[in-house]
């Protein structure tokens, strides 16, 4: 039997049945789907051939997934007040990957962004609050089902020493995916981990991470919900900041338009196909660095193409627990995301929250008690 709530899913699927033109994504990735399944999946292009291929404007999609497990509270774990559970990883990205497709299987889903040729490098947010190393790796097996060998896949941040203490296993050979961060390329490759030359987007001037130049084909983003202390928040965007050499030098103007700068880059902006971000136990206020005070058990997980809408409903969820605790706006403490427009200005994909489908599967994406 599935988790997910029986009534929710079957409007689900009557709804994509029904729908004349169903999106496979936002601007970052937008594939025109049908009201059935293909019988084969579109090959898998890049956000700038999505793009041009486009027709008429289609609202960008987000899945929220939910599961009670994800929301565990680690406090009443430890009082014995709650059974342990493991989040079925697995199940839940294939479910909102087939959502966010509107496929029957999720290969096809996988495969309307992925190829077997490619080399996926799924870039993980070590600071603070950190993305699951068990999210990851699931992640990473569930890129399987398109073809993809383990061994073409890394798991990645700036440091081995990051990824160790957020819990990674590293791993530079062998069977089974990749993990190490892009200081490792130096005894790994014989060069130095970013790239040689200064390269610039916009405002920004950096030496990107070899593993983004080198090494991938493919970019996925997989941040965790979090509050940040000067750009209000830290997400799918943000999380790029740590494939630049120098990311200290944009946190003026709440990291805007930096934050836009460095994704639109092409050696971001072309590979990047996918943003999956936790947010099983978000945190509203006092981030990046982890306050649990400040954090609760949403039991989220959010998927998307087009990384501006995902960090746009991300947002709302982290003001809405943020209203509901009392607490001000971002705005009013001179924290507002003013990267977001920025991002939407640099064709990154849409800010407006009119102009973005949210599916909800399991609890509504919108109650945040």
């Amino acid at each position: 039997m599935s988790y997910l709530d029986p009534i929710t899913r079957r409007q689900w699927l009557t709804r994509a049945a029904v729908a004349s033109a169903a999106v496979a994504g936002g601007a970052m990735g937008l594939t025109p789907g049908c009201a059935a399944a293909p019988e084969s999946p579109a090959p898998a292009q890049s956000p700038a051939e999505a793009l041009a291929k486009a027709g008429a404007p289609q609202k960008s999609r987000v899945v929220v997934i939910r599961h009670e497990a994800f929301g565990t509270s680690r406090d009443a774990l430890a009082a014995g007040k709650v059974r342990a559970e493991d989040p079925p990883w697995r199940e839940l990205l294939d479910e909102a990957a087939k959502t966010l497709g509107g496929d029957a299987k999720p290969a096809d889903a996988w495969a309307r962004w992925f190829k077997p040729a490619d080399r996926i490098s799924i870039k993980v947010n070590c600071l603070g609050y950190v993305t699951s190393p068990a999210m990851a790796t699931s992640l990473a097996a569930a890129l399987s089902a398109c073809g993809v060998a383990p061994e073409q896949i890394i798991l990645w941040d700036r440091t081995c020493h990051e990824l160790q203490a957020a819990g990674y296993e590293l791993r530079n050979s062998g069977a089974g995916p990749r993990c190490f961060g892009t200081d490792a390329l130096a005894a790994l490759r014989g060069n130095a981990g970013y790239a040689a030359d200064v390269t610039t987007s916009g405002a920004i001037g950096s030496m990107y991470s070899r593993i983004v130049t080198d090494e991938s084909t493919a970019l996925i983003s997989a941040p965790i919900l979090k509050d940040h202390n000067i750009a209000g928040l830290s997400c799918g965007l943000k999380n790029f900041f740590g494939a630049i050499h120098n990311p200290n030098k944009y946190h003026e103007n709440g990291c805007d338009p930096f934050v836009a700068d460095v994704v639109a880059h092409p050696l971001i902006r072309d590979r990047l196909r996918l943003v999956v971000c936790g947010a099983m136990r978000p945190q509203y206020n006092g981030g990046p660095t982890v306050r649990p005070q400040w954090q609760w058990p949403y039991g989220g997980l959010l998927m998307a193409t087009d990384p501006v809408a995902l960090d746009r409903v991300a947002l709302e969820i982290i003001a809405r627990k943020r209203a509901a605790a009392g607490m001000p706006p971002l705005d009013a403490e001179k924290r507002p995301v003013r990267y977001l427009e920025s991002a939407q200005a640099r064709g990154l994909g849409t800010a407006d929250l009119a102009s973005i489908e949210v599916v909800s599967l399991g609890k509504p994406w919108m109650d945040v008690g």
